[in-house]
């Protein structure tokens, strides 16, 4: 059945309740993963799917929470089964990124191919599109479209457009309040849109500085209901929390204070049908 999987609904800050960010779009015979942080393959494996299922990675943007456990579904996705090249979208630098990565691992790569003689040696292969102005993709069952969204210093850093039998989902990545999302978003079905909740000052880990601009590059309640309404999205699904644990409720009848629309709080495994 067509639908949205949300893997892991958190942030940096560890958590054992959100993992990091990851979604996954079912539709048809595809199986798009948006982002990878910590913990994927094991909420991919609580869903049901093995990483050898996945057949394009979508990449937000190049902070560590989205992207650290790319090896991870990389080496997964080969010990189960994957019969074809591991799919890698993103920004620019994503390549880099990940030879480097295959860099610090080359030795222990080699040692297991040559020790394991595994019979899928297609799912070794790797295959990356570094996104210049936009990607798009289309399929019998599912549009996808690019969106570069506001994550400055980060730069670039995107949300997606999905079409899936006519109903539009929109994924808004890491951003402050964007206007290219808010167009993408018009009428869409759900609208999955990140939210900067708030975090306590702390001298130990922080400088007020570090509060000031940590909230400066994502969307505040205010914010993120603003974009929904402007937008008339029919659901409207936060994720990615920061900080992962808050008051659930008090978050919800914020934004209920600028959108009419149904809000939903994600929950790591969440599933929409489309």
């Amino acid at each position: 059945m067509d639908s949205i999987v949300l893997l892991g609904t958190g942030c940096p800050s560890p958590s054992h309740e959100r993992f990091g960010p990851s979604t996954l779009v079912i539709s048809g015979n595809q199986n798009i993963l948006i982002d990878a942080g910590s913990g994927v393959t094991q909420r991919l494996s609580e869903h049901g799917l093995q990483p050898s299922a996945i057949d394009i990675i979508l990449i937000t943007h190049l902070h560590s929470d989205h992207i650290v456990d790319l090896y991870q579904l990389y080496i997964s996705g080969w010990h189960s089964g994957r019969t074809k090249p591991f799919k890698l979208v993103g920004p620019r630098g994503i390549e880099k990124f990940f030879n480097k990565t295959m860099e610090a691992y080359d030795d222990e790569l080699s040692l297991r191919i040559e020790w394991e003689k595994r019979p899928n040696k297609a799912g070794l292969e790797i295959e990356i599109i570094e996104i210049n102005e936009e990607f798009t993709f289309d399929d019998q069952d599912i549009k996808i479209k690019s969106i570069e969204v506001q994550h400055q210093p980060v730069e670039p850093a995107y949300g997606y457009e999905f079409l899936v039998k006519n109903k539009k989902v929109t994924y808004s990545g890491d951003t402050k309040y964007s206007k290219n999302l808010e167009n993408a978003s018009k009428n869409a079905e759900y609208l999955i849109h990140e939210v900067f909740v708030d975090l306590n000052f702390d001298d130990k880990r922080m400088t007020q500085d570090t509060l000031k601009n940590v909230r400066e590059y994502h969307s505040t309640p205010e914010d993120v209901g603003k974009l929904a309404q402007a937008a008339n999205v029919k659901n409207l699904v936060l994720n990615h929390f920061v900080p992962p644990v808050f008051d659930e409720e008090g978050l919800r009848n914020e934004i209920s204070k600028y959108y009419d629309g149904k809000i939903i709080v994600g929950s790591d495994l969440d599933v929409f049908n489309l």
